[in-house]
């Protein structure tokens, strides 16, 4: 399948509500965290080295390290080790800086385990403490996210003609 960057967007007015399973937990960004963000990122191979995950970090977050502590999270396992990071961020959406939901990964090992939606969730949360609407930015080979961003309210942003040839590739858009 052809990878086409795809948008969607949310109002932000219903937060969902999605139970974390037992021996995990959330928290915020710590001081030395950009190591596990950066760890998580390689696994996930967004990244093929961690040097790369740390450059890409202190371009997006290293100018915005107090907004990041209360923006940035992740879900521990039971040894207390992060194993998923979301951003409940901010950006440019049609000349207006909204919400954006941003760099939602999970390292492999734990995937399929039910974590995805409870990270998103609180992920929303967060956003909304901040913004009244949201976007994220993810591609059409990631069909199993976008079903679940849209069951967790949010909807296609048809922006250019190769998105709506993108969103065509998509079951159930």
């Amino acid at each position: 399948m052809k990878t086409i960057p795809l948008y969607m967007y949310s109002l932000l007015k219903t937060i969902p509500e999605s139970a974390l399973p037992v021996g995990f937990q959330f928290r915020l960004f710590q001081e030395g965290d950009e190591k596990h963000w950066a760890r998580i990122n390689v696994s996930t191979k967004e990244f093929s080295v961690t040097d790369a995950a740390l450059e890409r970090f202190n371009q997006e977050f290293g100018s915005h390290l107090a907004e990041v502590k209360k923006r940035m999270l992740f879900i521990l396992n039971e040894e207390e080790t992060p194993i998923g990071t979301a951003t409940a961020w901010f950006g440019i959406w049609e000349g207006r800086v909204i919400g954006r939901l941003h760099w939602v990964e999970i390292i492999p090992e734990y995937q399929g385990k039910g974590l995805g939606a409870p990270l998103i969730s609180k992920a929303i949360e967060l956003l909304a403490v901040y913004h009244e609407e949201a976007y994220l930015k993810t591609q059409t080979t990631s069909q199993a996210a976008i079903h679940l961003y849209k069951k967790l309210g949010f909807e296609p942003a048809i922006l250019s003609e190769e998105e709506k040839e993108g969103w065509s590739f998509i079951k159930g858009s």
